[in-house]
């Protein structure tokens, strides 16, 4: 009956060990969030908006890690490498979508080092008509060693037509 016991017991401290690592890591990660707040993500954000409307491909090539992943939203593969990827950015800014205005935003902060921002975007453009339309992006920032911000991931698409 004994090594039943012991086994009883191992488990049960096993058990609320891990409740309570769980319980401090929820906890840290709350207050860590809390050191990257709403206004700053939002700031970034609005920074990044203005420098993808800019047109400017060196500008908005420059927003994303040198090891960036990222479905665009005219191209149906991810690009092989990042040459391929800052070719699409050239493409991207030769569209002349510069009314581009977003519909609607919403920042997820996952640590004090990264946060997630996704919206729609209503893409105009003065020059070139038939690249107007809907998309809808993700973008993981993450914050570089040197207090930068980066996007480490993206994936856009086209909003669907209505039925």
């Amino acid at each position: 009956m004994k090594p039943v016991l012991s086994s009883c017991a191992i488990l049960l401290v096993a058990t609320v060990t891990a409740a309570c690592t769980k319980t401090e890591s929820s906890k840290a990660a709350t207050e860590a969030q809390a050191t990257l707040s709403d206004a700053d993500a939002a700031k970034v954000a609005d920074d990044t908006v203005k420098v993808w409307t800019s047109i400017d491909a060196a500008k908005i090539k420059a927003l994303y890690a040198p090891t960036v992943v990222a479905y665009d939203f005219v191209a149906a593969t991810l690009p092989k490498d990042r040459a391929e990827f800052d070719k699409r950015q050239d493409e991207f800014a030769a569209a002349k979508l510069d009314g581009a205005s977003q519909v609607e935003r919403k920042i997820q902060i996952v640590s004090p080092d990264l946060f997630v921002m996704s919206g729609t975007w209503n893409m105009t453009s003065s020059t070139k008509p038939a690249n107007n339309g809907g998309v809808r992006c993700t973008d993981v920032f993450q914050k570089a060693e040197q207090g930068s911000w980066t996007i480490i991931n993206e994936h856009c698409s086209p909003v669907p037509k209505p039925a």
